[in-house]
C-alpha cells in the first residue's frame, strides 16, 4: 500500500513526484517497482495500480496520474493546503462530470465522493475533450 508521508511535488505539466509525462511504463516500473495490478481501460490506455495511486499511460507514455487528496501538495514549488479550493482561484477552473479542472496547471479534483476527493495530474491537452464545451455527452457538474 502507498504511503501519503510525503509531499506530492507537482510541475504543471511536467511531472509528479520527478516522475516525467512522456517517460515509458518500463521506467515507472524502474522507479515504483511491480504494480499491484495493471490492467487497460475502456479508452485503451494502460493503468498501473500501486495502492491507491493510478499511473496511466498511452502508446507507452505516462500522460496522468490519479492519487488521494492527502492535503499534502506542492505545485510549483508553492505549498497548496486544499487543492480543491487552490483551484478554484484560478481564472481557467471550470466543474464538469464533477471534477473541478484547472487546464492551465494540468490539474482536475473529482469531488463525486466529498469524503474520499482524488486529484489527478495530468499533461497538456489531456483533458481538452471534456473541456470543449460542445462535446457531445458532457454535462456541467450541477447538472448531471
Amino acid at each position: 500500500m502507498t504511503v501519503h508521508s510525503r509531499i506530492t511535488n507537482v510541475v504543471s505539466h511536467e511531472s509528479v513526484n520527478g516522475l516525467h509525462f512522456g517517460c515509458s511504463e518500463t521506467h515507472l516500473q524502474e522507479v515504483l517497482g511491480e504494480p499491484d495490478q495493471a490492467q487497460q481501460n475502456y479508452t485503451g490506455e494502460v493503468e498501473l495500480l500501486y495502492g491507491d495511486e493510478i499511473y496511466r499511460c498511452l502508446n507507452d507514455q505516462l500522460v496522468e496520474c490519479t492519487i488521494p487528496d492527502t492535503g499534502r501538495f506542492k505545485v510549483d514549488g508553492i505549498a497548496v493546503l486544499s487543492i480543491f479550493d487552490w483551484l478554484a482561484g484560478h481564472d481557467d477552473m471550470v466543474e464538469k462530470a464533477k471534477f473541478r479542472i484547472c487546464a492551465s496547471v494540468g490539474i482536475a479534483y473529482d469531488f463525486r465522493d466529498p469524503s474520499n476527493g482524488s486529484i489527478t495530474i495530468f499533461t497538456r491537452g489531456r483533458w481538452d475533450a471534456l473541456l470543449d464545451q460542445s462535446a457531445p455527452g458532457i454535462t456541467d457538474s450541477t447538472t448531471g
